[in-house]
């Protein structure tokens, strides 16, 4: 189980080279962030949490090339693909105005500028471009892109996200839940 002093920041998604370097795909951007330590998650029975040190990291944009003491070969870095990566909660930065990390959004109530109750976030899909809402609810499962033509306003203090609703977002009416 995640440690309630940690936020999920990104996942394992590849490996680089032949010295046990892992790619990283962020969740958003973490700008003058400095590494020292990350947890990974793995899923599954009998996977437990472990830290690694941070030896380097490099990249652009949203991946990121990890070397961590310990993962010394291409093999071992194999076994850490698919794991979500974590940082401690009290060393990660403010988000910039108008930006908001996915632990942040998880949980929260969805609704239409015309006021319909969509759900609840349950993920958030990172695709590269932009950022996926998985939103479980009366319509079932709905994938709000999150985008300039849907994005309207999130409000964390109470815990809400308003979007507007492009046309097929949500399944015909009675084929919901």
């Amino acid at each position: 189980m995640k440690n309630v002093d940690s936020v999920e920041i990104g996942r394992v998604v590849g490996v680089h080279g032949i010295k046990g370097e892992i790619k990283v795909l962020l969740y958003g951007s973490l700008p003058e962030f400095r590494w020292d330590s990350v947890f990974l998650d793995g899923a599954g029975k009998g996977r437990l949490r472990r830290s690694f040190r941070v030896l380097n990291v490099r990249g652009h944009k949203n991946i990121l090339i990890f070397a961590l003491d310990g993962c010394r070969d291409r093999d071992f870095a194999g076994t850490l693909v698919g794991m979500e990566v974590s940082v401690r909660r009290d060393e990660i930065p403010a988000p910039a105005q108008d930006e908001y990390y996915h632990h942040d959004l998880i949980g929260m109530e969805v609704a239409s500028e015309d006021g319909r109750q969509l759900g609840r976030i349950t993920g958030i899909i990172s695709t590269g471009s932009n950022d996926v809402f998985e939103v479980d609810g009366p319509y079932g499962e709905v994938l709000v892109p999150v985008i300039e033509q849907t994005a309207v306003t999130v409000d964390l203090k109470n815990k809400k996200v308003v979007v507007r609703l492009l046309d097929g977002l949500l399944p015909e009416e009675g084929q919901g839940r």
